[in-house]
């Protein structure tokens, strides 16, 4: 950043109007081919650099998605998830990461009521009402807090004071209680996938 700001100042000749037009020019290129030296080594340690993004339950999820549902399947969950879903399994979800409105906090509100206390046929209901034919569940979300306060059990305690005293639907799921109307479809170490059944 520096020689990027004594280059603009010999360009503009304001500090150094005293030294000869020819010589700051002359200055001027030594100090870009210096920056451009190290901007190419910069470059070069970086697309030298090899690795890959990898996460094998992920994988698993999208394999399985695109192999045992249909295209037009609609699917729901965490927000990160659903952009890996739309990304690499090319399936219609019911809330993006990359738009960002009031309609859209509203859709992702309601999805998270998996990671609630809400009785499972009011999950179900709410999940029906958006064409949600698969729900993914992340293990990760339903256990993790990072601070007191802030697990998403707590979070819907506050939000939801009416269902504090019920078991969290999420916690129920992954230890093998899968409540109707919900049919689970699809498990590994960190997704569920539920099927979202008829009444």
């Amino acid at each position: 950043p520096h020689l990027g700001v004594l280059a603009g100042l010999l360009a503009s000749g304001s500090l150094f109007s005293l030294v000869q037009r020819h010589i700051r020019y002359i200055l001027l290129a030594a100090i870009a081919g210096c920056m451009a030296y190290q901007g190419y080594a910069n470059l070069q340690k970086e697309w030298s650099t090899i690795g890959e993004f990898n996460d094998p339950h992920q994988e698993q999820l999208v394999q399985w998605i695109q192999t045992s549902t249909p295209p037009s399947a609609v699917f729901a969950g965490s927000m990160p998830c659903m952009a890996g879903v739309k990304l690499n399994a090319y399936r219609p979800i019911v809330n993006h990461p990359h738009y960002e409105d009031v309609d859209v906090r509203r859709r992702t509100l309601k999805v998270y009521q998996i990671y609630s206390r809400k009785p499972a046929k009011e999950i179900a209901a709410t999940l029906r009402g958006m064409k949600v034919d698969y729900v993914i569940v992340e293990n990760g979300w339903c256990v993790r807090s990072s601070g007191s306060g802030c697990s998403m059990a707590e979070m819907w305690d506050v939000e939801d004071p009416v269902n504090s005293r019920n078991p969290q639907f999420c916690f129920e799921v992954f230890n093998d209680n899968i409540p109707q109307p919900f049919k689970e479809v699809f498990r590994n170490d960190n997704y569920q996938v539920l099927q979202v059944t008829s009444k």
